[in-house]
């Protein structure tokens, strides 16, 4: 089994907010973009894959059944993303192309507290708009009289505007043989050609703003015992406006 591995020493490491755009870096896969924001994973070709979270299952909200969606999912509280591209024997139904598990940072691992803030702006000159992208995360953990406890927090707002023109030239008629005529009356071809109808230039715009909540939270009572609670909460609205 082939197993490739993103290692994030610390919180926020990762080169890329958005975890479809990380994976995009492993050999053998591929990503689907949506107004150029990475949004879904193909391993060997296939969308058929299995998503995973600390190794369970996750169910995704829209249509197919590969689980969560990547861009939601705020990379800062992501240790390491691990890609399996060869199914085993002991792979979990779903798992066509491959499986993609997603471990989340655990907060008793940490050595040092952590506190990281990353502001940034992307300049869109089609669109003539700054999308402003905001993220902070923070971790520590404490040994007290009830065992160790750690947490971990990580917190993002981002905005995008995406526009684009498509040309596009409709060719839906055909005209019959010998039914057109030229400037001088001359009959047209003996056979049926597809003439131009008209020609579109379609302006598409998009505006995505996305709002992400994680947090990580880790308890060991004893050296034999360890609990943990992992949450994330996305909340993003969509707007696409198009015009000819």
């Amino acid at each position: 089994s082939l197993i490739e591995v993103i290692q994030a020493e610390d919180i926020g490491k990762l080169p890329d907010q958005n975890l479809a755009e990380v994976l995009e870096n492993i050999t053998g896969v591929q990503i689907t973009r949506t107004a150029g924001v990475g949004t879904g994973v193909q391993i060997r070709g296939t969308n058929d894959n299995r998503t995973e979270i600390n190794g369970v299952g996750t169910v995704g909200s829209g249509s197919g059944r590969g689980g969560i969606n990547f861009e939601d999912v705020n990379a800062a509280i992501i240790g390491s993303v691990e890609v399996i591209k060869a199914p085993e024997a002991a792979t979990i139904e779903g798992s066509v192309g491959g499986t993609v598990n997603l471990r989340t940072i655990r907060p008793l691992d940490i050595v040092d507290r952590i506190a990281t803030v990353r502001v940034q702006g992307e300049y869109a000159e089609l669109s003539d708009s700054v999308s402003p992208r905001v993220s902070a995360s923070f971790g520590d953990n404490w040994d007290t009289g009830a065992g160790e406890i750690g947490i971990v927090l990580a917190a993002s707002y981002s905005e995008q505007e995406a526009t684009s023109f498509r040309p596009r030239v409709d060719r839906d008629n055909v005209v019959p043989a010998g039914a057109a005529v030229d400037a001088d009356g001359n009959p047209g071809p003996d056979f049926p050609f597809l003439g131009i109808q008209f020609l579109n230039q379609e302006l598409e715009n998009f505006e995505y703003e996305t709002i992400n909540f994680a947090g990580s939270l880790e308890w060991a009572p004893n050296d034999n015992l360890t609990l943990f609670f992992d949450t994330i909460i996305n909340d993003q609205e969509r707007r696409q406006d198009s015009s000819r």
